[in-house]
């Protein structure tokens, strides 16, 4: 498979981000692999904290929690998925798919590192992703905070998915907008997202990975892989993963923003179906966009810390 590599020297004095590079193999399905890059900080032995970005973003999103969770005396890993950040970018819209990012997830976090008793934070893509690979892996997982996303589902039985997303026809022609506009500087559009004022040393931190339009193919695909259209592979794969998950029991937090326009209430296409949910009423912080850890980082990391060191027996 070809690939793009984002050189080193982009990431270069990214403001608050200066973690250590680290790689796991992966494989790209035609007897290659392809570099996944993470985050790993912290006390090795301290308990796992494994923290999944999104669509438009990469691990930059969370460099405000890191120091937090490592602090408390988390070992926090967070990766970059395939074709974002600081990891290889497949070269061809085709190369990608959910099940494919899936599967690079489970590789890289379950074989690869061999990760066990992992709290998984998710947020946008990283949930969808990291549910299905938390569905096929539940003995590995300690706990989940889900954050501004949702898991729509399609039961194979049907014709339709069970609860259609919002401004379809919109999304359809922002799918045709990105497919051919091959330089899609997307940061721009998290800017214009996020309601805080964003700086312009961060906005050059989430376009770091991207210095041609060649290396936006994987933002750009995840666009064309919402879920405008009932035909979807996404969504029937989406339920086996929710029938999987409703043996989890494990906790399990929704944690949204009230000021989200992507997924506002995607928290009810987990609960109650998934039994680890019922335990935890979900928290809706004040002030905080899609991309909250832009906005109201302070709030969203003392309610993780919260969460987690009662379910861990920390002191918080």
């Amino acid at each position: 498979m070809k690939f793009h590599r984002t050189p080193d020297e982009r990431f270069k004095d990214l403001a608050d981000y200066s973690f250590r590079p680290n790689y796991a193999d992966v494989s790209d399905f035609v007897g290659g692999t392809l570099q996944m890059h993470y985050v790993d900080v912290g006390p090795r032995n301290g308990p796992v904290a494994v923290l999944i970005h999104g669509n438009p973003t990469w691990s930059y999103m969370w460099r405000k929690l890191i120091p937090v969770l490592a602090k408390a005396g988390y070992r926090t890993i967070a990766i970059d998925l395939i074709g974002m950040g600081r990891s290889d970018k497949p070269s061809r819209m085709e190369d990608y798919s959910i099940a494919r990012h899936q599967a690079w997830v489970e590789e890289a976090l379950f074989e690869k590192l061999g990760l066990t008793d992992a709290n998984m934070i998710l947020h946008d893509w990283g949930g969808v992703i990291g549910l299905r690979a938390i569905a096929n892996h539940q003995s590995r997982v300690a706990s989940v905070v889900l954050s501004n996303t949702g898991l729509p589902f399609r039961d194979p039985s049907e014709a339709e998915m069970a609860t259609p997303i919002a401004n379809q026809k919109l999304l359809r022609r922002f799918q045709l907008y990105v497919r051919f506009n091959p330089w899609w500087k997307h940061w721009n559009m998290l800017r214009q997202i996020v309601r805080s004022e964003m700086q312009d040393d961060e906005v050059a931190g989430f376009a770091a990975p991207y210095p041609s339009a060649k290396f936006t193919i994987g933002n750009r695909a995840f666009t064309q892989m919402l879920p405008t259209k009932h035909d979807n592979p996404m969504l029937v794969d989406n339920w086996h993963a929710l029938e999987k998950l409703k043996s989890f029991e494990k906790p399990f937090l929704t944690l949204y923003s009230d000021k989200d326009v992507v997924a506002p209430t995607g928290y009810r296409s987990v609960r109650p179906g998934i039994p680890g949910t019922r335990d935890f009423e979900t928290v809706i912080l004040p002030g905080g966009s899609h991309f909250l850890l832009e906005d109201i980082p302070e709030d969203f990391a003392r309610e993780v810390l919260a969460f987690l060191n009662a379910i861990g027996g920390r002191d918080a």
